[in-house]
């Protein structure tokens, strides 16, 4: 079992990494082009007619990667002022809630972004079949249910820990 948690949570650390990575990316390829079609159209007068429509979609794929990655780390946006006004097994109970909430919402969307793929057009400017720029939305969802889960084990095994030895539960 210990075996099956650890790889469990090299996975969850691989892809932390892997979406960090490419978050990084869309940032630098982002910023780069911004600032060339700034330059362009100052100097020149003229700039790539692409260059905000693929700002756009970049920023999307940076968003939803970040909010993958911010849910890996468990920097999501959340009650802890409210929570933390409870007991420590309290806590747990209401973090676990609030993970399974998350859980069911991501897992019940993701079938209906696939099927949102199928249905989307091409891009007015460059001519993408926006499904690849939207693909994002079922994976970072994806990514998202598995940190979550991950969460979960990380939270339950704090707990159990603590509630054995009879110390304080870091949550």
């Amino acid at each position: 079992m210990e075996k099956a948690l650890q790889g469990i949570f090299w996975i969850n650390t691989k892809l932390k990494q892997i979406e960090k990575a490419c978050g990084c990316i869309c940032l630098g390829v982002l910023f780069t082009v911004m600032i060339s079609n700034a330059m362009l159209r100052y100097c020149l007068h003229s700039g790539f007619n692409w260059s905000d429509e693929l700002n756009q979609f970049l920023f999307v794929w940076m968003g939803f990667l970040a909010s993958a990655y911010a849910m890996g780390d468990d920097k999501h946006l959340n009650v802890a002022a409210f929570v933390s006004l409870f007991p420590k097994s309290v806590q747990y109970v209401i973090r676990q809630l609030m993970n399974i909430i998350m859980l069911v919402f991501f897992v019940m969307y993701i079938p209906a972004l696939m099927e949102l793929l199928g249905q989307l057009a091409i891009s007015s400017v460059m001519r993408l079949p926006l499904k690849y720029v939207y693909a994002i939305l079922p994976v970072s969802f994806g990514l998202m249910s598995y940190h979550i889960l991950c969460n979960m084990i990380m939270d339950t095994q704090c707990f159990m820990r603590a509630h054995k030895g009879g110390g304080k539960v870091n949550v």
